[in-house]
């Protein structure tokens, strides 16, 4: 058992989970000492005031209108009395322990208050104070300061620069907000307090409960990964929604997320997706947006939802809110409307996880006999503008029974014919017989509201158009598709016989020795040699004649290329010659690329000219990039100059499954060429998957290396094998 010899002690263990020994006990911490946190007994506002225009007021008339249910302690120097309650001029004078410290006092006080709260045995601190790396270098510094003081006294940190907490059934709400929304089974964390006041309006709107809602501000300290885990044991959680600027420690996220004891689905919403949105970011809590591009590679393979603005975000939530798994893909539509149905139809087909469900005959006629006024049977199924209530009811009760369907969509116009309050009751009367995730659009404004309310108040997910109820299906069952993957661990390639780590390590000391950071091609194409990765015959040569003998050696045709560690793109300087085929042409291609480099790149370190064997194939480009939030990302796709033009990559996050490395070639445009588009020849596709199961070995095993990039690759026909025809390497700086 850990024991904490003293306050850092604690806090070192709180906030590390990299250590093997401590991993277990520090889950378990997580949850238990967050839910001090998240939900104490005690809670003291420093800062406290009778005024409720100032931040500290608001603090206290919040916690006070929400109902906490434990001892609340205002702390002012001037104040006897705040809001009917106690005051006291220091932490220290309350003469017990509190759980947890709000901070709401100017920026310079706060590291004392955090000072005081550590002699009376305080752990967590949440401070609202804003000031620090989101506003100056200055306030960065005082961050630092204000965190080591942190850890010295034992307490864990929320923000700074944080919006507050809300825990709705315990009456916790610390926030700027005096909305509350009605108990629920949503917990949302974000790292901006204001798009956090849009969820909570949005909750409060649309009469959506939440149980947890935490902000972080600027996250010197605690961060998504420890809530995370405290939401996984939550019962009263089923599923979390994230608003993320920055990802603070990837590999910590990555852990918390793979390691949660209760798997609940999981809704991010990651701005700083471009570079104005980054540079925002920066400037509003101090965060490092990171790779857009690895955001998504990482999400998918936590089976994280990714939600690209707050619309899709809100609608995610209340989908996993109120529905149960989608087990199939099939979606049965039902309508009053051909327009909505046409609509919901469109939205289906474009749909990358469900479609529309093609019912059977059995069912169809099921629908004819029970309902001959039905004027569309093909799904979706047009039940007409002057259906009522027990019209759908007999659509419902006979699709549900069809073996194909696995959800149900139900589309409503507010025509006059339409009673569309009497169809909300009836879903509402009939919703414990539907076996099966159900959404509901009831398309319109101010004839839809009251039914569409009545839906909501009985946990409903309802939708303003056809697409976003459709949408909302097809985000259960991508969720449910990635539950049932397997996860097959990647086969390790045979190294029999082959140099790798110990030859590459020697390449690697002689760069760093040199003080380069890039290799030459020839280095990239030995490290890929010495880990089975096949390269074309060649030598590299320093004169004309050198050039015709080894040209004459290998056999032609040949490619030649000038070796350089200051000059990547080779192409773009006539640093690049193909298809020579006699010694002449040799002779005048190494005089053409040196006197090419020398003018057009003057001052770059000139190794000689790279001689290689021609191989035929089709052209894919293979990469490593090793990213610094989650690692190493091996990327997949049209190689030559489409890399540049069509910019159609897939990418997995290593360590990879089968699952993964298969799914990153197939789903390419490059795979349908390799897979004898058109008539061609059938390309040798289990060769590029060794190539990549090599390519994450040399990621594991040399940290040094910061990226790879083998463009192109030449495929050759099923059987033959492929080739590194170029590779581009840099080493970590």
């Amino acid at each position: 058992m850990v024991k904490f010899d003293n306050r850092r002690k604690f806090y070192d263990i709180c906030s590390n989970s990299t250590n093997s020994d401590v991993n277990l006990f520090s889950r378990s911490l997580y949850a238990s000492r967050m839910k001090e946190l998240l939900n104490p007994s005690s809670l003291a506002i420093i800062g406290a005031s009778s005024s409720d225009e100032k931040l500290g007021g608001m603090l206290m008339k919040n916690m006070i209108a929400a109902g906490f249910k434990g001892e609340l302690y205002p702390i002012n120097p001037k104040s006897a009395e705040i809001m009917g309650y106690k005051a006291y001029a220091n932490i220290k004078d309350i003469g017990k322990t509190v759980e947890v410290a709000v901070i709401a006092v100017k920026k310079d006080q706060v590291i004392q208050a955090i000072k005081d709260c550590g002699d009376v045995g305080v752990k967590y601190a949440s401070i609202l104070t804003a000031g620090f790396k989101e506003e100056s270098p200055e306030g960065a510094q005082l961050e630092k300061e204000l965190l080591e003081t942190a850890r010295d006294c034992g307490i864990r940190v929320l923000g700074p620069n944080c919006f507050g907490n809300m825990n709705i059934s315990s009456g916790v709400n610390y926030t700027f907000s005096h909305l509350v929304p009605k108990p629920g089974n949503i917990s949302v964390m974000s790292q901006s307090g204001a798009v956090g006041s849009s969820i909570l309006d949005w909750s409060c709107a649309n009469g959506v409960g939440l149980a947890n809602f935490v902000t972080f501000g600027n996250k010197c300290d605690i961060d998504e990964s420890e809530i995370l885990t405290y939401f996984s044991e939550d019962p009263n959680t089923k599923v979390i929604g994230m608003y993320v600027e920055g990802i603070k420690d990837g590999d910590k996220m990555l852990k918390a997320i793979e390691n949660m004891p209760v798997k609940k689905p999981i809704v991010v919403f990651k701005s700083g997706k471009t570079e104005a949105g980054s540079k925002a970011a920066s400037s509003h809590t101090g965060s490092i947006a990171g790779s857009d591009a690895v955001n998504n590679v990482v999400f998918k393979k936590l089976n994280i939802y990714r939600a690209f603005d707050l619309d899709e975000m809100f609608d995610a939530l209340l989908m996993f809110s109120c529905c149960s798994p989608m087990k199939q893909d099939g979606v049965a539509i039902i309508t009053n409307a051909g327009g909505l149905g046409v609509m919901s139809a469109d939205a289906a087909f474009t749909a990358k996880n469900i479609h529309a469900a093609k019912l059977s005959e059995k069912t169809i006629q099921s629908i004819v006999d029970d309902m001959p006024k039905v004027a569309g049977l093909t799904n979706p199924i047009d039940i007409r503008g002057d259906a009522a209530p027990e019209d759908f009811k007999i659509a419902i009760e006979n699709v549900i029974k069809d073996p194909d369907v696995g959800g149900l969509v139900i589309m409503g116009s507010p025509l006059d014919t339409a009673d569309l309050v009497a169809v909300a009751h009836l879903l509402v009367d009939i919703m414990d017989e539907i076996p099966y995730p159900t959404t509901v659009c009831f398309a319109g404004g101010k004839k839809c509201a009251e039914a569409s309310q009545i839906l909501r108040d009985n946990r409903f997910p309802v939708y303003p158009t056809p697409d976003r109820a459709v949408r909302a299906m097809d985000i259960m069952r991508q969720y449910c598709k990635g539950l049932e993957k397997p996860h097959t661990p990647m086969k390790k390639p045979d190294m029999s016989g082959l140099g790798g780590r110990a030859e590459v390590k020697t390449i690697i000391d002689k760069a760093v020795s040199q003080g380069r950071s890039s290799l030459t091609e020839s280095e990239g194409k030995r490290i890929l040699a010495a880990y089975g990765i096949g390269v074309p015959g060649e030598a590299t040569v320093t004169s004309a004649d050198e050039a015709v003998k080894e040209a004459d050696r290998i056999t032609y045709p040949v490619v030649m290329k000038i070796v350089s560690p200051d000059i990547l793109h080779k192409s773009d300087i006539g640093g690049v010659v193909v298809g020579i085929k006699n010694a002449e042409q040799a002779r005048a291609a190494y005089e053409s690329i040196m006197k090419n480099c020398s003018e057009k790149a003057p001052g770059a370190d000139l190794h000689g000219v790279s001689i290689q064997q021609m191989v035929s194939g089709q052209e894919v480009i293979l990469s490593m990039m090793r990213d610094v939030q989650f690692g190493p990302v091996v990327s997949f796709g049209l190689g030559g100059i489409f890399v540049e033009i069509l910019r159609e990559i897939s990418q997995v996050l290593c360590p990879m499954t089968e699952e993964e490395l298969d799914e990153m070639i197939t789903s390419t445009k490059a795979y349908k060429l390799l897979s004898g588009a058109r008539g061609q020849a059938k390309a040798d596709v289990d060769s590029i998957r060794d190539a990549v199961r090599r390519i994450a070995v040399i990621a594991e095993e040399n940290p040094e290396i910061e990226e790879i990039e083998i463009n192109p690759v030449l495929v050759g026909q099923d059987g033959k094998g492929c080739y590194a025809v170029d590779c581009v390497c840099t080493l970590k700086n």
